[in-house]
């Protein structure tokens, strides 16, 4: 009796481990077996397997992304697989075009014993609305697309933005090293609402190969790119093989692009895929969805498109070994999620309104502080300057021609017909802009020279007085944190009789939130550094005739905001 007690105890806490820690049940090294299955039921009840489908299945992971794995179903409809027990993501890259519709498969799957066995049918399907297009024709590219996409990002530096994309499930990102440049903020945008602060690991400027990281544990969707292997006999990308790469060119992102492999040599592959900036630092796929290079660099002529330089991925493995030793002895990035470009554009008739004021002041924009010359620059101002040239122009062939008989009537309308490209991309963005632009000054010995000549014997040579470092907006005492902090390189080159001035600097060109100058700051406080001087601020409190027009800008976008 004490024995059937003792095996009845040993039996109930097997048991007990058995459904607390289901994974218990597997030695460690162990794997499950995956039975998938996928049956379509027709319009006459037959069952019909689906083969030749192609699903992925993703670890479901909290801190770090795993790189999907592959399983296609064979003629009879079923796919195995052996995994390491856990919680998995299965979902269809392609869905299944059956009778007239379309069947995809996304649920998660928890692997704790083997065999585990999926049935995929019609009940448990995602039936995507409308009928299959007629005529529509994708390929191999089309599916590397939709699931690739998702290990891109855009790089953002206080110079500019590129592109990059996950090497490993770390968080460890390859990019151009001209698109970190002497940046000392690094951002990497996943989608609209994800952005996370970077660091440089490692970098070569002769190869232009950098290698960032980031805390990606907020990213659950993000993949890792995976990277072409040549073996002995055989290479990895091959010349007049279709190529495409993804990438985050002008204002856009994750934007496809492809070509041809023209030129595959030891260092480099040369391509006519177009690649634009914002491109650089992109991964460039071959026609298997491996990545084979970097994007780097595009040449053209006027007589053509020209030709793209793409540094073989080979390139970089000694770096990203160098990031990934370097990763042990510093501290992860901070994962809080940084502010992001917001998705909706300003309302255009209020844009349009702007250009109809006969007398549009702009003296409550500009300003100076210190060896600074400041713009703070809204939609309605930006939008203003940029068309008001083209609407004075057609207001005066209105008036040339109100009195002439054959003229075409309506034939141009200064407004309406004045419409660009920068409204349907999104240029005109709900953001403030603040532009801190060095003064010029004229240099001593200028001065002095000119004090023993005569004003007027020669000319006046003149330099930018500082160099732009970094700004703070304060609202209220709190720091408002910058959408993009960026610099852009300012070049003058002016030689006449009366100026001589050939200089370069970085004028400071930030973009915040439209709600981070509004009446409940009260005191709205700008900071600007130079290089000269990095930690002592040069301070000026925004007047209440430029805190009041900002806001009056903005009205029309707030209104619309209430409304919807």
């Amino acid at each position: 009796m004490k024995l059937i007690r003792t095996c009845l105890k040993k039996t109930i806490f097997a048991l007990f481990i058995l459904t607390a820690f289901p994974n218990f049940a597997f030695a460690q090294g162990d794997k499950a077996k995956l039975r998938l299955t996928v049956v379509l039921t027709d319009k006459e009840l037959n069952q019909k397997p689906v083969p030749k489908q192609i699903f992925t299945l993703r670890r479901v992971g909290a801190n770090s992304i795993i790189e999907p794995i592959e399983v296609k179903t064979g003629f009879d409809g079923l796919a195995e697989v052996d995994l390491m027990p856990g919680r998995y993501k299965l979902a269809t890259p392609q869905p299944v075009e059956f009778q007239g519709k379309r069947y995809s498969w996304e649920m998660e799957i928890n692997l704790t014993q083997s065999p585990t066995r999926l049935e995929l049918s019609n009940d448990n399907a995602t039936l995507a609305e409308g009928p299959v297009p007629d005529g529509r024709l994708t390929d191999n590219l089309t599916k590397h697309f939709k699931q690739l996409q998702a290990s891109v990002v855009t790089v953002w530096s206080e110079i500019g933005h590129g592109t990059g994309f996950f090497v490993d499930g770390s968080g460890l990102i390859l990019t151009n090293q001209h698109v970190i440049g002497p940046s000392e903020y690094l951002a990497v945008q996943y989608d609209d609402k994800s952005k996370l602060p970077a660091v440089l690991l490692a970098s070569d400027a002769e190869k232009d190969i950098a290698v960032i990281w980031a805390d990606i544990s907020k990213l659950s969707a993000a993949i890792v790119a995976p990277i072409a292997k040549s073996a002995k006999n055989e290479n990895n990308l091959v010349e007049g093989e279709r190529v495409f790469t993804i990438g985050s060119p002008l204002s856009q992102r994750k934007i496809m692009t492809t070509g041809i492999a023209s030129k595959v040599e030891a260092r480099a592959i040369l391509s006519d895929i177009n690649i634009n900036p914002g491109n650089s630092g992109g991964p460039l796929f071959n026609s298997l969805g491996q990545v084979v290079g970097i994007t780097t660099f595009a040449e053209r002529d006027r007589g053509g498109p020209g030709i793209s330089g793409i540094i073989r991925i080979e390139e970089a493995m000694p770096i990203l070994r160098q990031a990934r030793e370097k990763m042990q002895d510093k501290q992860k990035p901070n994962s809080d999620l940084l502010p992001v470009d917001p998705t909706d554009t300003f309302p255009l008739d209020a844009l349009k309104e702007a250009i109809d004021v006969e007398r549009f002041k702009t003296d409550a924009y500009i300003f100076d502080s210190g060896d600074f010359d400041v713009a703070v620059i809204t939609p309605i101002l930006q939008y203003r300057l940029q068309e008001s040239e083209k609407v004075r122009a057609g207001k005066e062939k209105a008036k040339r021609t109100k009195n002439q008989k054959d003229a075409i009537k309506g034939t141009f309308k200064p407004v309406e017909d004045l419409k660009s490209w920068a409204e349907y991309a999104g240029a005109y963005k709900p953001v403030i802009f603040i532009k801190a632009t060095p003064k010029l000054r004229e240099t001593l010995g200028s001065v002095f020279t000119r004090a023993m000549v005569g004003v007027y014997a020669a000319p006046a040579k003149m330099r930018f007085k500082t160099d732009f470092y970094k700004m703070r907006l304060l609202c209220g005492g709190k720091e408002i944190q910058p959408i993009h902090p960026g610099k852009i390189a300012h070049v003058i080159d002016v030689r006449n009789p009366f100026i001589n001035a050939t200089d370069a600097t970085y004028e400071g060109f930030y973009s915040y939130p439209f709600d981070a100058i509004t009446g409940s700051c009260g005191q709205v406080r700008l900071e600007l550094f130079s290089e000269k001087n990095p930690e002592k601020a040069i301070s000026k409190d925004l007047s209440s005739k430029t805190i009041e027009q900002v806001i009056s800008d903005f009205q029309p976008y707030r209104s619309r905001q209430k409304a919807l």
